[in-house]
This record gives C-alpha cells, structure tokens and sequence, in this order.
C-alpha cells in the first residue's frame, strides 16, 4: 500500500472513533455525494486500466483518476478531523500572542487592513486571487498528470497530505478566532470560518458537512503553506511555472486580509511548507518502502529502518 494510502486510512479510522466517542454527527447527504463521486472515479480508474487502445493517454487518465480519488478521500477524512479537534479541545485563544508577534515585527495589521478597504478595486482583486487557490490545485495535478509528470503530481498530494496534518495539530493546539475578531472588525459576522469555529467551540455545532468546511486553521496559514507548494510543483511545467509563481506570491499577499490572517500567521505557513517540500517526500516513501521490504523478508529481529 503507497504510504498515502497508508495515512488516508489512518486518518479515517481516526474519524470513525472520534465519531463513535463524541457527539459529532455526518450530515447523510453530503457523504452520499462523496459517496457517488468515488464511485463515478472508481468506474473511470476500471475503464481507463482496461482499456488498451491508447496506453499512454489511458496510463496517464489512471493515474490521474487515482490521484483525484485520494485527494476526495483525504479532503473529506481531513475536514471532518478537523471539526472535531476544533470542537473537543477548547484551548484559550492565541490571538493576543499572534498579534504582539505583528507588532514585535514592526507590522500594523490593522493599519494596512484600513488601507486596503480604502481601495475597493485592490480590495476585490484580493479577493479573487484568494479564491483562486482551490481551482489552481486542481489545474496543477490535471496538468503534472497529463503531461506526464507522475512522480511530481505524487510528491505534491504527499506535501499536501504532510502540511495539512501539521497545521491541523498545529491549530489545534494553539487555536485562534482570527485579527477579523480580535480587531472587532464588521466583516468578522460575515466571515464563515468565524461562526464556525465559534460554534464547534461552545458546542453549538455538531453536525459535519464537509462541503461547508470553512478552512478552522488561523495559525498557520493554511493558504500560505497551499501557495508554495504549488508555486515548487508548478516547477516541471515550462509555461505554467513563472506565471504561477506571481499568482501565488500574489496570493500569498492576499492572505492576511482576505483571510484574517495575522501576519505571522503567513510566515508560519512559509517556513512549514518549506519544511514539507525539504523533507518528506523521498524519506517518507524511502522509509515505507525500506519497511515493506524488511517485512517481505521476514527481518523480525532487525531494526526495521535499519540500513542493509
């Protein structure tokens, strides 16, 4: 079993007893759409393994396919991790401390916030570019895949699987309501994510809906760590690279004040993304296969990591 597979299935089981134990609840519906969407993906992966007329189109459509699937498995296992960390450990906000840290920085959130809600048309085009990262996820493996880019398109889901499980532990152990709430700014009663997290925490909110997942992480940024990862996997791409390396730069500006983000929130994203990308992509996969093969072999006395 590849190693994402591997920690899809953890994380899943994760769920399943943290569901049993507490009061959360699947909303039906929208696990029955996942649900057919896995379905209609698993049909095509068959279609695309056993139809032989064009193998190279056919193998590159597979291994897109089962791209596309883990991704669906591990984005709804992960966001329904998520609610629940969220609303099981109510740890004191960190929003004082990330803000004294702007400051300690020499950076005046509110300040360049007041500025930018001054300029409506910069404003909205933040806005945009913030919205972007999602469809631009799904773009870059469409494109790593087709174009023949497997080991690319694999290091990237592992950077994403790896960063995504950091941050949630991360934000869950130094949770934050955001500088929309702490600087008591109108937009934070508009805010998704705001009366989400407020909701899970007082346990108001026990029912997961995945596709109403709001993004719980303030710190650290979540968009931020997303950015670089895709600016470092857009990187076999000739074209694509350099535009969207300023379109994540861009977004990586936005973040902040699109997200309510502070901005040691992004500087954090940053240095765990970097993080991701220098580490675990050849060790984990070196270590799973070193451990597969220790116990093909049948190394019961061995240390398992230990070099042949």
């Amino acid at each position: 079993m590849p190693i994402e597979w591997a920690i899809i299935l953890v994380v899943a089981v994760s769920d399943a007893i943290l569901l049993a134990e507490t009061s959360f609840r699947l909303e039906t519906s929208s696990q029955l759409r996942i649900l057919a969407g896995l379905i209609a993906l698993a049909v095509v992966l068959v279609i695309c393994r056993r139809w032989r007329s064009f193998p190279r189109t056919t193998h590159r459509l597979a291994h897109l396919t089962r791209t596309v699937l883990a991704l669906v498995l591990f984005t709804n296992a992960v966001s329904i991790l998520s609610y629940i960390l969220t609303g099981i450990l109510p740890l004191p906000g960190c929003d004082g401390a990330l803000a004294t840290a702007d400051r300690a920085l020499g950076l005046n959130w509110l300040e360049m916030y007041q500025w930018l809600t001054r300029h409506p048309a910069i404003e909205a085009s933040a806005h945009t570019l913030y919205m972007s990262l999602g469809p631009e996820m799904l773009i870059l493996f469409f494109a790593l895949e087709l174009l023949g880019h497997h080991h690319q398109a694999r290091a990237f889901f592992l950077w994403i699987i790896v960063s995504t499980i950091a941050a949630l532990g991360i934000g869950a152990l130094m949770p934050a309501a955001g500088a929309f709430v702490y600087y008591h700014l109108p937009v934070a009663s508009t805010t998704g994510y705001v009366s989400q997290w407020a909701d899970l925490r007082n346990g108001t909110l026990r029912i997961i809906n995945p596709f109403d997942n709001q993004g719980l992480v303030v710190f650290p940024s979540f968009h931020a760590v997303l950015a670089v990862l895709c600016a470092n996997a857009a990187r076999p791409l000739r074209i694509l690279k350099y535009p969207l390396l300023a379109l994540n730069l861009l977004i990586i500006l936005s973040s902040p004040f699109e997200g309510g983000h502070y901005f040691i929130d992004i500087i954090a994203g940053i240095i765990l993304a970097a993080l991701t990308i220098s580490l675990p992509g050849h060790i984990l996969s070196g270590i799973w296969r070193r451990l597969k093969r220790n116990i093909r072999h049948g190394d019961g006395d061995a240390p398992v990591f230990a070099s042949k």
